[in-house]
This record gives structure tokens, C-alpha cells and sequence, in this order.
């Protein structure tokens, strides 16, 4: 990547594989199709079937050892993947070797608890409240040697839900609804009291690929919270442990931890390389020097590594998205009207079809929901009025006196609507669609200047401070897609507070619906209230969804356990090499 990608304790983000990129049946219709589980299929292509995945599986014991070396995106200088500048995808995807993970999850997005970390945990209700107790492997530590405990969750839940106390959090969903959490029956057993009820209650203090557990000893002070894993990794809890940090060549490698209770990791080593040009990820893995290449949504990619000898390619259709976000505090998109007129003015079926294409057996489809993608169960196409439309878009700027000037582009009230779109430098997915984008808005009046930056800063220095207008990466998600969408739409009431990048301030009709759905028991109203508050996010229309971004990994075909995961997490205990 750098993947931008991005992620909360919920959703990450990921720049690109161009990549993620991010990513000619040229539709003038921007619709969606695809529900429940069951693949969407056209000529002979589809997007997988969200209860599948593609990782040559195979039985850990039978495995040999060696050292994997993997592509990351950059080389962050924050780990703890809670705040705002780690809460990106490479960066929690080397986290996960190294911390707690509470539960496992299958294909489907199913959770049991991982025993090494977890002996139990329940769910039930107590004077009106629902109470979640969780029993701890009495041999989990950390690797400072101190036992985990009952604090580390106090003083984890105290960080996330305090960034009115200078804790600096990329979100807090769940945490905010937590009224207590307590020592049980011995230090071992914690107890969680919510103030109202939490479906995705399993969601919390885990460490899938995003934010989890923390220990007590680093974190319980802000200060603490936001520097303790700045340029550093001190503490740690997970099979694999530190062995180098090298700022120079920017490579992280992380070894087996001697001191680990449970089943031995295959692996010998694991090497995260910083390559943030993602074709030069892909020469790498075609020289050998990379074990596992994330193809993600490029077709230049995916051209050089499709035949690469000694390869395979694996497809899944996971709860990643690709989107197109814009920064409400801009002053030329404070306008909901000239939200609204980009939306239907992009043509977002050519983008899916230009990012998507000659991807093997992928079907290029927009997507049109916020939380769910469009082989899961609960999606619906939300599009409602926004359709692609750009004489619409035209008349309503039109109509709200956005006047073009003799350049052809609209002002009103001395605000010009000439957009700044940052991308990452190197990224070809993120350029591609600058260029569509700006093609398609010069039509109704709204310029585009296409303006790259240094991929290690797209994140830290742009987006996550609102120095941007427009701009377009992917979201990373994970088996909740209720509590991982919700930060992205709902109203930021604290500035610092900004995983929702288009740092919208008043959505009242949004919030309503996602408290509710945040707050039902049932399932299938917890999907229907979900479809409610995405149908007010776009009417607000910040965020702008571009298509379900195709997890496509091209790996050495004697990597076992390891390739498109689809909605289930890495298990790095497993992985290994058949020969």
C-alpha cells in the first residue's frame, strides 16, 4: 500500500494500493448491485462471496519455518494504532504480531474467543444493564513481565474515551457507551458495564487489525497514551516481539517471543519493508524479494505479478471500500449544495471501471453504502436522489448562485470553487481519479488542482488536520460493520477528535439513527437503523463511496495461511511455508 488506508478502532484507512489505491463499459448510471451473501456476477466476473476467502490453508504442523518478508506502505512514527497518526492499515497490520487479540475470526466474520489471551467471554444483563465479563488467560503477560490484567483495560477504556481529558484517540464508539469497568473475582476478570447497550461489544479492546489492549504501565496517562509508541514500540504481548526499528532502511522485524504461552509461531522472522511506491512493491515481489505483494485495485499491478513464477494469486471480497472524501470546514464545500452537485456530477461507475479493470475475475461495481459492502449481509444501495446527474448538478449550483466566471469556474461571495485534491505521491489509483474527477467537475463549473505530497505525510500532515478540500483513499474494515462505519459519518464534536475526515460538525439526522442502531440488540434492526443514518450521510454528502476495494494478493506459492483473508484476521502463529 502505503495502503492509504486508514482505520478506527473501527474502519482503517489505506492510501492506495493504488493501489488501495486505492483501486470500459462506460455507464452514464452510477448504480450498485449485490445483497447478502451471494456473489454479484456478469460475463464470467463477480466479487467473491463474503464467506470465503483465499489463503492456501493448511494445517500449521505441517509447515516449515523461514523468515516472510512483507511490503508496508511507510515507516510510522506512531504505534499505537488508537490515535490518530497510527490509526492506518500497514501500521496496525505490523501491531497485530505484536499485541493481544481477544478474539479470532473466521470467513464469515465470526468471532470465538482466542484462547491464548481469553478463557471466556459473556454477555448478559444485570439490574437493566448489559455486563460483559471477560476471563483472562491467567498466563498472558506483557513482555515487560508484568501479568495482563483487569488495569489494562480500565486505563485502556479511560485513553479511548478521554479525549476531552488530552487523550489523543481516532475514535471512541463503544468506549463512550461503557458506564463501568471493573476487577471481577481476581485480577484476571474484568467486568464491563455499559450505559446503554452495545451490539458490537466484541468489537472492544481487540486488537484486529486496528486498535486492542494496551498496557496499564504505558498508557493510563495522556501523556503517556500519545507518546509512549511514538518512534518506539516498548511493550508488548503478542507470539512475535520487537527485534529492530530501523528509521534508516525503514524496515521493522519481528521474531518469536521465547517467553510466549502459546502454540509456536512457524515462522523464524517476519520483515516489514517500507516500499510507498506500490510498483515498486510489485518489481520487489517479482524479484523475489517480497514473499506477499498486495495487488489491491491496480491493473499495472496485478499485470506484472499475475504470471510471476513461483506465484499465486488470491481473491477475496472483504469490508474494504474505496471513497472519495471532502472537508466540510473547506470554505467551498461548506455549501451542502455544492457537496451534493460533485456527487452526482463524479461519474463513479467510470472510476470503478478505469481502477478495476483487467483485475482477473473482478466484476468493477460502485458501491452505494457506508457500512456495508456489497457481497454482505445488509446491503442496500442507498443512492436515493444523488444519482449521476450533471445537469442536475449544473441547475442546483445554478439555483443556489454559484455564478462561473470567465474561467468557467462558479464563485459566489467571493469563495471560488476551485478545489485542492491532495494524493500521495507514486500512487497511480489516487492520480487516475484526480484526473476523472476533475474532467467530470470542469463540466458544471468546479475546478480540481491535482496536488501530490510525500506518502508518509498524506495522513499526519493533511488529512487527519483537515489541510486538504478533496481527496480520495480507502477504508480498511473489519466484522462490525455498524461501530467501524459510524465514525465516519457522525458529527465531530471535538476537533481533535477527526476520524471522521470530513470533519462535519451538524448531522443531527445521521447521529439520531446511529444511536440507535449503535444501541440495538437485534440484529437485523441494528442493519436496518445502519441503512437509515447511511441514507442521511448521503444527503449530507461528504463521503462519497467509489466501489468494494478488491483484496487481491499475489503471494510465493509455497506461503501457506497467508493471502486474501476476506473478513477473517491473520493468524500469525500459523503461517509458514509448505516447502
Amino acid at each position: 500500500m502505503r495502503s492509504t488506508t486508514k482505520k478506527s478502532p473501527a474502519i482503517i484507512a489505506i492510501l492506495a494500493t493504488a493501489a488501495l489505491a486505492a483501486s470500459a463499459c462506460s455507464s452514464s448510471k452510477s448504480g450498485g448491485s449485490g445483497a447478502g451473501n451471494g456473489a454479484t456476477s456478469a460475463g464470467g466476473k463477480s466479487i467473491p462471496v463474503a464467506t470465503s476467502n483465499d489463503i492456501n490453508a493448511k494445517d500449521a504442523s505441517t509447515l516449515k519455518s523461514g523468515v516472510l518478508t512483507l511490503a508496508i506502505d511507510q515507516y510510522s512514527s506512531q504505534w499505537n494504532t488508537a490515535t490518530n497518526n497510527g490509526n492506518e492499515g500497514d501500521t496496525a497490520k505490523v501491531m497485530s504480531t505484536l499485541m493481544p487479540r481477544l478474539f479470532h475470526f473466521d470467513a464469515a466474520g465470526n468471532a470465538t474467543p482466542n484462547k491464548d489471551y481469553l478463557v471466556s467471554a459473556d454477555e448478559n444483563t444485570t439490574a437493566g444493564k448489559q455486563v460483559v465479563t471477560y476471563k483472562l488467560n491467567p498466563k498472558a503477560k506483557w513482555s515487560d513481565g508484568t501479568a495482563i490484567t483487569y488495569k489494562d483495560f480500565v486505563a485502556t477504556w479511560k485513553a479511548e474515551a478521554g479525549s476531552a481529558a488530552g487523550f489523543d484517540v481516532a475514535g471512541s464508539v463503544g468506549y463512550d457507551q461503557m458506564a463501568s469497568v471493573e476487577r471481577g473475582a481476581d485480577d484476571q476478570t474484568v467486568v464491563v458495564t455499559y450505559k446503554t447497550p452495545f451490539s458490537d461489544w466484541k468489537s472492544m479492546f481487540d486488537q484486529f487489525n486496528g486498535t486492542g489492549l494496551y498496557p496499564a504501565s504505558k498508557i493510563a496517562t495522556a501523556d503517556g497514551w500519545n507518546k509512549a509508541y511514538m518512534n518506539a514500540i516498548p511493550v508488548t504481548a503478542g507470539p512475535f516481539k520487537l527485534a529492530t526499528m530501523d528509521p534508516t532502511t525503514k524496515t521493522v522485524t519481528v521474531v518469536p517471543d521465547p517467553n510466549w504461552w502459546g502454540d509456536k509461531p512457524v515462522l523464524s522472522k517476519i520483515v516489514f519493508r517500507a516500499i510507498d511506491d506500490t510498483a515498486a512493491q510489485a518489481d520487489a515481489y517479482n524479484n523475489h524479494e517480497l514473499d506477499a505483494f498486495e495487488v489491491g485495485p491496480s491493473s499495472a499491478n496485478f499485470a506484472k505479478v499475475k504470471d510471476t513464477t513461483g506465484g499465486t494469486v488470491h481473491y477475496a471480497g472483504g469490508p474494504d471500500w474505496r471513497h472519495i472524501s471532502m472537508n466540510s470546514q473547506a470554505p467551498a464545500l461548506k455549501d451542502q449544495v455544492v457537496r451534493q452537485a460533485i456527487y452526482q456530477a463524479v461519474n463513479r461507475q467510470q472510476i470503478a471501471d478505469v481502477d478495476l479493470k483487467n483485475l482477473g475475475t473482478w466484476k468493477p461495481t460502485v458501491l452505494n453504502n457506508r457500512f456495508f459492502v456489497n457481497n454482505q449481509t445488509g446491503y442496500q444501495d442507498n443512492l436515493g436522489e444523488l444519482a449521476y446527474n450533471p445537469d442536475a448538478a449544473a441547475k442546483a449550483l445554478d439555483a443556489a448562485g454559484w455564478v462561473k466566471g470567465s474561467d468557467g469556474i462558479r464563485a459566489k461571495g467571493g469563495v471560488k470553487l476551485d478545489l485542492k485534491w491532495i494524493e500521495p505521491q507514486g500512487v497511480k489509483t489516487s492520480s487516475n481519479e484526480a484526473q476523472m474527477a476533475k474532467a467530470d467537475l470542469a463540466k458544471i463549473g468546479i475546478g480540481i488542482e491535482e496536488t501530490p505530497v510525500n506518502s508518509d505525510d498524506f495522513f499526519d500532515k493533511y488529512i487527519n488536520v483537515g489541510q486538504f478540500d478533496i481527496t480520495a483513499f480507502a477504508y480498511l474494515g473489519n466484522p462490525f460493520p455498524v461501530s467501524s462505519g459510524a465514525p465516519q459519518i457522525q458529527s465531530v464534536a471535538d476537533p481533535k477528535n477527526i476520524h471522521n475526515n470530513p470533519r462535519l460538525d451538524n448531522a443531527p439526522d445521521v447521529d439520531a439513527a446511529l444511536q440507535k442502531a449503535l444501541t440495538d440488540t437485534d440484529p437485523a434492526q441494528a442493519i436496518a437503523d445502519a441503512n437509515a443514518a447511511d441514507k442521511a450521510a448521503t444527503k449530507q454528502a461528504t463521503l462519497i463511496p467509489l466501489y468494494q476495494r478488491p483484496q487481491i494478493w499475489a503471494t510465493k506459492s509455497t506461503l501457506a495461511n497467508f493471502g486474501s483473508f476476506g473478513f477473517q484476521d491473520f493468524d500469525w502463529t500459523k503461517i509458514g511455508f509448505t516447502s
